[in-house]
């Protein structure tokens, strides 16, 4: 009789997600123009972390600001991303060079955006020197891991108006995986940091297909 009262609560909970759900996919159309190319400007909070203190994440964060420009065909995108650092331990500078699934379903002038990527990134930090509670500078000051490789993927909205203007917000959660070695030995890979990220940016695009 508990099975069952679980298995009846547990039903009742899922249904009402799995309505609305089908209810969005069901009432937007696919959008999926053969080709198109975009720009857009973004803000907003980035975050992470990673297994040891020399991951770039554990040094830069915050609030970020900066540019993507990419180009699209179907589902399928290719594009850049920068953002600066303003938070952290330093400023700091991050390129990705993003390559996957980019969708998005439509209600009218409202999107809703999916995607899902693969990173490879660059970083690069202003001052690599953090000062511990003693006041003394941490032994990390010259090598801070800033190439990596990652996967990244968000759900976002986003709103379009004269046809190739759009305003919008997009949260990503991913995973990261920098290379560096060891402060003694950059081939023991043992000392490589690999953590969990997530960023929200909102932005204003232009974008052009067909």
């Amino acid at each position: 009789m508990t099975s069952d009262r679980t298995a009846s609560r547990l039903t009742r909970r899922i249904l009402p997600v799995a309505a609305f759900l089908a209810v969005v996919m069901t009432a937007g159309s696919a959008q999926a123009k053969f080709f198109e190319v975009w720009a857009r400007g973004q803000a907003g909070y980035v975050t992470g972390n990673g297994k040891t203190d020399r991951d770039f994440f554990n040094w830069a964060g915050g609030a970020g600001f900066g540019f993507e420009i990419g180009a699209k065909v179907l589902f399928i995108s290719a594009f850049i991303d920068y953002l600066r650092f303003a938070g952290g331990d330093t400023p700091a500078n991050l390129v990705g060079f993003n390559l996957g699934y980019d969708g998005s379903f439509s209600f009218g002038a409202l999107a809703l955006d999916l995607r899902g990527v693969g990173v490879f990134y660059v970083g690069t930090l202003n001052d690599a020197a953090r000062t511990a509670d003693n006041g003394t500078d941490t032994a990390i000051t010259n090598r801070v891991q800033t190439r990596g490789i990652g996967v990244r993927a968000g759900a976002g909205l986003r709103w379009t108006f004269l046809k190739i203007f759009a305003i919008g917000v997009m949260p990503e959660i991913g995973y990261h995986y920098f290379f560096g070695g060891a402060d003694d030995n950059v081939t023991d890979t043992g000392q490589n940091s690999s953590g969990w990220d997530f960023r929200v940016m909102g932005f204003v695009r232009v974008g052009f297909g067909f």
